[in-house]
């Protein structure tokens, strides 16, 4: 049976302490483990088609399986498509090339919630067609940290495979915190550091993974 060409859907079902004895019976009854693994904050299904679809508070969401500049491979339902060594591919994209002190650099205007409107990493989502679809975004803080809550390094390589950890993922929210709007908010994926957000400087680059409203 090709595994890989099984939807694999992880079900709210137990904290992620359990995942080691849920591997263990996965393996007993020949089970694909991908369906089993717990998400305690929704529902993550891979599509089989370079997607994976996320019910977030009751929100549907569809993520990229692969960071930008990786390419999906459907045969083995990877992103190693492409490239090699721990990026597969993977391109680091500024938030923004050209700083003036305003929070209007990439981003609306708006102090209180500044949202990525242009830039480098903005137009490499707003750019794309995949999947047949062709509203991609860049995700949000939360939508972007809500992929981490309650899964580990090894657990969210079996849904996002070959993601790079030397650099952090871009959200789309700039630091309302931050005088000059010279920053904007990044997710980090490495093992010690996992799911963990930051404030980084605009014209950074770090890594992408878009996503779009369901």
């Amino acid at each position: 049976m090709n595994m890989f060409r099984l939807s694999k859907t992880i079900v709210l079902l137990l904290p992620v302490l359990f995942v080691g004895l849920l591997a263990c019976k996965a393996e007993e009854e020949e089970l694909d483990i991908d369906s089993i693994l717990p998400l305690v904050n929704g529902t993550l299904t891979d599509n089989g088609n370079g997607t994976v679809s996320h019910i977030l508070n009751g929100q549907g969401l569809t993520w990229l399986k692969c960071a930008q500049g990786q390419v999906w491979n459907a045969s083995l339902n990877n992103c190693a498509g492409t490239g090699g060594g721990t990026t597969y591919g993977a391109v680091s994209l500024q938030f923004c090339s050209t700083l003036t002190g305003s929070y209007a650099d990439c981003t609306t205007s708006d102090a209180t919630t500044p949202t990525a409107t242009s830039g480098p990493a903005f137009t490499s989502c707003d750019n794309l067609v995949f999947a047949g679809f062709s509203d991609w975004r860049m995700p949000g803080q939360s939508e972007l940290v809500s992929l981490a809550s309650g899964l580990n390094r090894t657990s969210f390589l079996l849904l996002f495979p070959q993601t790079p950890d030397d650099k952090s993922f871009w959200t789309r929210d700039g630091n309302s915190g931050q005088s000059n709007g010279s920053e904007a908010y990044s997710v980090n994926f490495a093992t010690n550091t996992f799911g963990e957000f930051s404030t980084t400087q605009k014209d950074s680059v770090l890594y992408v993974r878009c996503i779009r409203n369901s």
